[in-house]
């Protein structure tokens, strides 16, 4: 489903930077899960209200997306913070990981819970710590930066009848997305720094398709940034030498990973 696709790529802009999607390792089965169960009936969005966001609103979107491009431009990016998911009707669903990312160019390195990724000019490599394996094989292209078009975003969320609620707290901006019966999100919440072009927290809450209309049952996803730093990044991230050595019979794991099996995927 479109919307799911889309509405994943609103809270995953941290860790998309470069158009790069990282797998969710330990993300909880319901957000695999989600395309398959759209299907389920469910009140559909009331096309009556009309909603059309005043030029106010509109220059708020234009904030939150310009915040959003000069994430995308900088050349250099650390971001550190807390992966935090909850599903009521499911407990063992609950999830707290940390995760961070590093950028440089087009190059990037991800890491939460016990996965790393990292995206190199020469190489890929992946580590999975609970496996105790790394991964390796060929570079792999870096698609183009990830944007919000304030435009197409009017359009979008109109065309939902998303209600927007805005308001200016002590060091950050605020705006809520909210619509009641939708299929997929009931409620996104952004928090940024129009000072600093930094995002603070990304929040969605997420229609139990199970239970649509039950708003105690609505999952919960929240992306909090802890550091944010456009200069002076730990640059050994995105370094072959951080995770492997060249001996005469190939690549193998550095000290800091010593007893992990080495993949090729060459």
């Amino acid at each position: 489903m479109k919307k799911v696709a889309w509405l994943l790529k609103i809270l995953l802009p941290v860790i998309i930077l470069g158009g790069v999607i990282v797998s969710f390792a330990g993300i909880p089965k319901w957000m695999h899960r989600a395309k398959k169960l759209a299907v389920a009936p469910v009140a559909p969005a009331t096309p009556e209200r009309g909603i059309v966001y005043s030029a106010e609103e509109k220059r708020k979107l234009g904030q939150l997306a310009a915040v959003y491009d000069h994430m995308n431009g900088c050349q250099e990016l650390y971001i550190s913070g807390l992966m935090t998911a909850y599903d009521p009707a499911d407990s063992s669903a609950t999830l707290h990981n940390p995760f961070r990312l590093c950028r440089k160019g087009k190059e990037l390195y991800y890491q939460t819970g016990d996965m790393e990724m990292i995206s190199l000019s020469d190489m890929y490599i992946s580590v999975s710590h609970k496996a105790k394996k790394i991964f390796i094989g060929p570079a792999k292209t870096v698609l183009p930066p990830f944007q919000l078009p304030t435009d197409s975003l009017a359009v979008t969320w109109q065309s939902d009848n998303y209600r927007m609620v805005t308001e200016d707290l002590p060091g950050k901006s605020r705006m809520r997305m909210l619509c009641d019966n939708h299929i997929t999100c009931k409620e996104y919440r952004f928090d940024y720094d129009t000072s600093t072009m930094a995002i603070k927290q990304v929040y969605m809450r997420l229609t139990n398709l199970r239970d649509p209309l039950n708003n105690k049952l609505d999952k919960e996803v929240i992306l909090t940034v802890n550091e944010w730093r456009e200069q002076h990044i730990p640059a050994a991230l995105l370094k072959t030498s951080t995770y492997l050595v060249k001996e005469r019979d190939g690549w193998h794991a550095t000290a800091a990973y010593a007893g992990y099996d080495l993949v090729s995927l060459y």
